[in-house]
């Protein structure tokens, strides 16, 4: 769910029938008794065979760890993903059928999402962090994106509590996350920063739960922090992701901005000595691969198309 989630620009405005595609084994398995949480589940099985979860199983013992499940991350990249297909579709049928599901992740999202607890998100490979401000954001936009499925249904006074919750936290975020001219990578840490991609769909679908000012000062800040061949993904490492830089010029309407991610990117492209198909993950210092190749996550850098 977690790769599929940043893949769907890819077929949102074409062919969005083949997101539900992507999503349709993951209702399926966790509307079944086999998933045991409450949160959505992070994948259905291991190619070929979708038996059930094996991120985070004990082989020997069956179960699933509690610590290295992505609640937050999962329950809202499965509500936007529904979001953004009904959306693109102009067709709520897709949320109609999953609304139970959706609705119990929603609420997972309310209780424990805004301040999240140590857990891993889609970034997986920085390890667990508390306190996610971007993990955060990506609650607060599922939450809105459950708000404005209900509306859609022409359920407006429902809608507007979900969204009234995320408007709330939206303001709770900033108190918690600000440090003077950015936003930080989590709440309790000081001095750090992180790209926020979860809020592009807030700038994309114009809801307008965080403020302006938010976007344009993490803009003016990721100027400051770019090296030769891109922005890091945040304060821990200079190494990126092109998936999420390049949702990150969705933030602004700055085109020097947009033109300063794809020279960069492009850069590293032509000048990596690492030469696989397009590595999503890489140093922004050195253009050397980190790990991962030929990923559906490139999807992502056809948000632009949105």
């Amino acid at each position: 769910l977690d790769v599929t989630y940043p893949s769907i620009p890819l077929f949102l405005l074409y062919n969005p029938e083949l997101v539900e595609g992507m999503l349709n084994p993951l209702f399926k398995y966790a509307a079944s008794p086999n998933w045991p949480y409450a949160f959505a589940p992070h994948d259905v099985g291991q190619y070929p065979i979708a038996n059930g979860q094996v991120y985070g199983l004990d082989r020997e013992t069956g179960e699933l760890k509690y610590d290295m499940q992505m609640p937050v991350e999962e329950c809202g990249n499965a509500i936007l993903c529904v979001y953004a297909v009904c959306h693109y579709k102009g067709d709520n049928s897709y949320f109609v059928r999953h609304r139970n599901l959706l609705a119990g992740w929603a609420d997972y999202l309310a209780e424990h999402g805004v301040d999240p607890e140590n857990q891993l998100c889609t970034d997986d490979f920085a390890g667990h962090l508390a306190h996610n401000c971007n993990l955060s954001a990506k609650a607060i936009m599922g939450i809105a994106a459950f708000g404005k499925l209900l509306e859609r249904l022409g359920e407006t006074e429902e809608g507007e509590r979900y969204l009234e919750v995320a408007r709330s936290y939206a303001r709770k975020w900033e108190e918690m996350a600000f440090d003077g001219d950015h936003y930080r990578l989590a709440f309790d840490s000081p001095d750090t920063w992180s790209v926020k991609y979860n809020l592009v769909w807030d700038r994309i679908f114009g809801w307008n739960i965080f403020r302006p000012e938010i976007f344009e000062s993490e803009i003016a800040y990721y100027q400051k922090r770019f090296n030769a061949y891109g922005l890091p993904l945040d304060s821990r490492s200079d190494y990126t992701k092109s998936d999420w830089l390049m949702w990150s010029t969705r933030l602004t309407g700055d085109p020097d901005y947009t033109e300063k991610i794809v020279d960069t990117m492009w850069a590293m492209l032509n000048e990596s000595p690492s030469r696989v198909p397009f590595t999503d993950w890489y140093f922004t210092s050195t253009a050397v691969q980190r790990g991962f190749q030929n990923r559906t996550v490139q999807g992502g850098l056809f948000i632009n198309l949105l």
